[in-house]
């Protein structure tokens, strides 16, 4: 049955079409079938969080040089919004919280479960649902609000408000959770996942969730709500984690093969198990930060680089985010960054000739090559390999979608809007892992505020935070380009800096179902 749950989340409130209701009279026989929905719930998580095409916000807020064919996005280019590759709508999100409506409104039909056990299947279901919630307003801003699962009436859009209210309502039903040592499946084994969500993981969320709202509202008291998730977090008192001791350590084992950091606090399951890549041809681009992987991962060389019309960050954009010639990240981040080189050839002037001879030259690439993830995945399929070279699949590692590094510096832009001294301490302790000395410049709120901005940048480039980070402190007419610089107060109120609503998917048939006024505006 549960491989049939996914066509029963057709949420049929969005289009208000009818569809026969679904009975649970079998189901829920055992903690098993509790687990199988949630592991259908994870399939969503994963396709939402860490899917194989980066998604529209990704792109828009990826610091480099060119963009290529996606350059529009950073622009605010209406046509590269209403035209994407991958058009994005929320039925993933909606998928995810019905299935979490569904457990609710089955509960009494739990069989062989103890109380304590079917609260815990349900608080692990909440925070998906929270999470979903919090996605959707952070990239729609005003969306539905979700109905019971048999619901057929036409539902309205929320504001974002209320949205953001029922993501940590439902949160804080998932606080019930242990700490992440303390989980256990279905069978009582210990969960190693940290897609399964802990405690550690609920205040995580809730961290954000606060500082979101305190970047649209303004208002202290979310500033100090995230700021106290956060520290329950940091210091261990909700779960045991640590920074790893080196950039190095940090790639390698949260982001890389490792798979096993006391850094990660939240990350989407990626291995061969769960992913059957031998007739795949493409390439799992599953951060931003990927679309800048090129030599000597792809087939593309160094002098074809140059020319080709991909993706690229320059040597000189890299040197200016990472300005500081000790920072460690520059060299595990970037490879062999500023010396890699390719033959050519140029004129060059031979004195006993008294002329100009073609010689063959190494010219050093003006482009810098991302190294951060660094494990390749090539295709073992002969029918997909080619000329001998293996084809790039994906580069090997989970999906991080937090890890404590962020929730400091996260801590810290709280801690420097409630004017906390000790949030020069957070920004040191990211600084000094990165081989830099301490922070001595500006105490100024609002100069420290952009210093840790900047510092968010340089530590988690490419994972995917930036355009969010840029929202969320009203960054976007310095740190975007286009459009966006030009922006009135009365275009971002109407929605400028979400999505548009995908309306030619079945929400279309829903009379209520509104496009976001500035999007209104720019479809005439």
């Amino acid at each position: 049955m549960i491989l049939l749950l996914p066509l029963f989340s057709c949420n049929d409130w969005l289009n208000v079409e009818s569809e026969k209701s679904v009975t649970y009279l079998n189901y829920f026989k055992g903690e098993q079938d509790l687990e199988s929905t949630l592991i259908a719930m994870f399939g969503y998580e994963k396709r939402v969080c860490g899917d194989v095409i980066s998604r529209t916000f990704d792109y828009t807020g990826l610091r480099c040089d060119d963009l290529a064919e996606r350059n529009g996005y950073r622009e605010l280019d209406k046509n590269s919004f209403f035209n994407m590759q991958r058009q994005e709508n929320w039925a993933l999100q909606y998928n995810a919280i019905y299935l979490t409506n569904m457990l609710e409104e089955n509960r009494f039909r739990f069989e062989n479960i103890s109380e304590e056990r079917a609260d815990y299947w349900i608080a692990q279901a909440n925070f998906i649902k929270a999470y979903m919630y919090f996605d959707l307003a952070r990239n729609w801003g005003d969306v539905p609000l979700a109905p019971g699962t048999e619901s057929i009436s036409e539902v309205p859009k929320s504001s974002v408000d209320t949205i953001l209210r029922e993501a940590i309502r439902c949160a804080e039903i998932a606080l019930i959770l242990p700490t992440h040592d303390k989980l256990t499946d279905a069978n009582g084994n210990s969960v190693s996942s940290k897609q399964y969500a802990s405690l550690g993981t609920v205040h995580t969320l809730l961290a954000n969730i606060y500082a979101w709202m305190g970047g649209l509202y303004g208002k202290e008291e979310y500033w100090k709500k995230a700021e106290e998730h956060a520290s329950l977090v940091i210091d261990n008192k909700v779960g045991s984690y640590a920074l790893e001791e080196t950039i190095g350590e940090m790639r390698d084992k949260a982001l890389g093969v490792g798979r096993n950091s006391d850094e990660t606090i939240f990350s989407i399951a990626i291995n061969s198990r769960d992913e059957d890549r031998y007739w795949n041809n493409f390439f799992e681009c599953r951060y931003p930060g990927l679309l800048l992987l090129a030599w000597p991962y792809t087939g593309i060389t160094v002098a074809n680089f140059e020319y080709d019309y991909v993706p690229k960050i320059t040597v000189e954009t890299v040197e200016n985010i990472y300005s500081d010639p000790a920072d460690t990240r520059k060299a595990v981040y970037w490879k062999d960054l500023g010396e890699v080189t390719y033959p050519s050839t140029d004129w060059v002037y031979d004195p006993e000739l008294g002329d100009y001879v073609e010689q063959e030259v190494e010219m050093i690439s003006q482009y810098a090559f991302l190294d951060k993830w660094n494990k390749p995945i090539n295709s073992t399929n002969p029918a997909i390999i080619a000329g001998g070279e293996s084809s790039l699949l994906a580069m090997d590692g989970d999906r991080v979608v937090w890890r404590l590094a962020d929730l400091i510096l996260l801590r810290a832009e709280c801690r420097t809007r409630l004017k906390m001294a000790t949030a020069v301490e957070d920004l040191d302790r990211i600084r000094e892992r990165a081989g830099l000395e301490k922070y001595s410049g500006s105490t100024d709120s609002e100069v420290l505020r952009k210093e840790i901005f900047y510092e968010r940048e340089r530590e988690l480039f490419g994972e995917g935070q930036r355009y969010y980070d840029i929202v969320r402190n009203g960054y976007f007419r310095d740190e975007l380009k286009g459009n966006y610089k030009t922006l009135t107060d009365e275009e971002v109120k109407n929605g400028a800096l979400y999505l548009p609503v995908y309306m030619h998917s079945a929400d279309k048939k829903n009379p209520f179902m509104k496009q976001n006024t500035y999007w209104l505006w720019q479809q005439k």
